[in-house]
């Protein structure tokens, strides 16, 4: 089985990220930045990552950004049947797709084929001049032996070695890619000719777009046989390379392939989340292999969530929880109680129910539904911005998207906290009632009992405890039902160690706020 390299991802990360990047604008309404962050996505892609080649390793990066596009995991679900069931078969497909590899230069591909119709070679019409040049004064040469025809074939020959070496300079650069496009078109050729894997994964489109791409392949591939050489440093290869380079068979043969690629891209695309998508699909029943507990998610049409034994991704050792949600809810309770956290493990689990088809619960229930987060919000000293600007940012974005109809899943945690106590209540008030009264799920952590109080009858309530016993801290992290009035911010003072004065001032000051 597939081991994950956390290391090595959080190295290539930039370079993972290329396909997300070239192909975000074509994802309508992906998950934003703001929301990635605030779930630390990246650190649950580092530990979901199981894939094999560079290739999977972009589309899962990709796929994780696209929750709420309410796709149908039919088909998903038959591949992972499948490398279940035929142990023979999964080893073959997986040993294709290690073929691939993750180099480092491969992970450009994307890019490539974004911008290969801006990559030609300029005045072609020049080479195929000199090319002539060259073939004429050589069998003047040869058969006259005229020293103006020899004079002719040496200025050629040099001038045609020049622009060789400029050329080689300015496209070598993308033999990688080119045979990273070879690698992709041989593997799914090899799916689509293998009749047992074209019944499980195959596709109409697929073949027909293998089809398209067969000359294309095979061009590169010849092209490319004779390139591998020089890639060892063999000073053979090297002396043979520029001998036929005098010839600028190469550079022509190079324009040859671009001007194929050309309109091919689409085709390429398909493939590449073809390839991918089998590689995301290995990784993700090698995590289900892995994991204790885990689901399959039952969607339903209903806007509401329901979870049993549900978990976070990123701890060692996490406390399930069981929830049910139909309607805004409030989250009350003691500092690091775990009110925070549980949110996260509950937006994490709809993006994952959503993209890979795999909760970590026992059982889990949703609907369609687009995540936005305000979690983390932070001051940006580079921008100017404030902490509250920045945070109205981020509920803006959120009243702007459900203006749409689209069922959102919205986690804020403690609302508008970046400005002062009596118009904080009234603004995260309104906010809140706002939200619930559109197509949307709210939860919401808050240590504002005011705020919970307003709120009784259009949010459910619930709330997490903590305590101080014999001097250490203990939580359970287990959700309950109703208002938490436990506080801790200053007992925490006093476990903290602050110095007497402190903890007793602060005691003072706080019975004198609530008198």
């Amino acid at each position: 089985m597939r081991e994950r390299d956390e290391e090595r991802s959080r190295r290539f990360l930039d370079e993972i990220k290329i396909y997300y990047e070239e192909t975000k604008d074509s994802l309508l309404d992906g998950m934003d930045e703001f929301t990635w962050n605030d779930l630390e996505m990246d650190e649950v892609f580092f530990r979901l990552n199981k894939t094999g080649c560079f290739i999977g390793e972009q589309v899962f990066y990709q796929r994780l950004h696209t929750a709420g596009k309410g796709r149908d995991f039919r088909q998903w679900e038959r591949q992972q049947a499948y490398f279940e069931e035929n142990a023979a078969g999964r080893k073959r497909i997986e040993g294709q797709l290690d073929r691939i590899g993750k180099n480092q230069e491969d992970y450009y591909l994307p890019m490539f084929l974004k911008n290969a119709d801006h990559i030609e070679v300029r005045h072609a019409f020049v080479y195929r001049i000199l090319q002539v040049v060259l073939a004429i004064s050589f069998f003047a040469a040869m058969i006259s032996q005229n020293i103006i025809c020899i004079a002719v074939l040496v200025m050629t020959a040099l001038c045609n070695l020049g622009l060789y070496a400029l050329g080689k300079w300015k496209y070598e650069i993308y033999l990688y890619a080119l045979g990273s496009v070879k690698d992709l078109v041989i593997f799914c050729k090899k799916v689509v000719r293998d009749q047992e894997w074209r019944e499980v994964f195959g596709t109409e489109e697929l073949t027909k777009a293998v089809k398209d791409l067969d000359k294309l392949s095979k061009m590169i591939g010849n092209f490319q046989l004779r390139k591998r050489g020089l890639w060892t440093g063999d000073v053979l290869e090297i002396l043979r390379d520029y001998l036929v380079g005098v010839t600028l068979w190469d550079i022509t043969v190079f324009n040859r392939i671009m001007k194929l690629l050309d309109g091919k891209q689409q085709e390429l695309l398909l493939l590449y989340d073809f390839a991918g998508s089998i590689d995301m699909g290995l990784a993700v029943w090698a995590l289900r292999k892995e994991l204790p507990v885990y689901c399959i998610p039952e969607f339903w049409s209903e806007t509401k969530v329901k979870a049993e034994g549900l978990s976070h991704p990123l701890l060692k050792n996490p406390v399930p929880n069981d929830f049910f949600m139909e309607r805004g809810c409030l989250i009350t309770g003691a500092n690091a109680s775990g009110k925070s956290t549980f949110m996260k493990a509950l937006a994490i689990n709809v993006i994952l129910a959503e993209t890979v088809h795999t909760c970590l619960a026992k059982r889990f229930f949703l609907p369609s539904l687009f995540v936005m987060t305000s979690l983390a919000v932070r001051d940006d000293i580079v921008s100017g911005e404030s902490y509250y600007i920045r945070e109205l940012r981020y509920l803006k974005r959120m009243t702007d998207a459900v203006q749409s109809g689209t069922p959102v899943f919205c986690m804020i945690d403690e609302i508008l906290r970046g400005t002062n106590t009596k118009e904080r209540l009234a603004a995260s008030e309104a906010v809140l009632k706002y939200l619930n009264r559109k197509n949307v799920l709210v939860a919401a952590a808050t240590h504002d009992m005011e705020l919970a109080e307003k709120l009784t009858g259009q949010y459910d309530s619930y709330h997490f405890t903590g305590e101080i016993k014999e001097g250490n801290l203990y939580f359970d992290y287990k959700i309950r039902k109703g208002v938490g009035h436990s506080q801790n911010a200053i007992k925490l003072l006093g476990y903290f160690q602050f110095p007497e004065e402190i903890v007793q001032a602060a005691e003072q000051n706080y019975r004198k706020l609530c008198d």
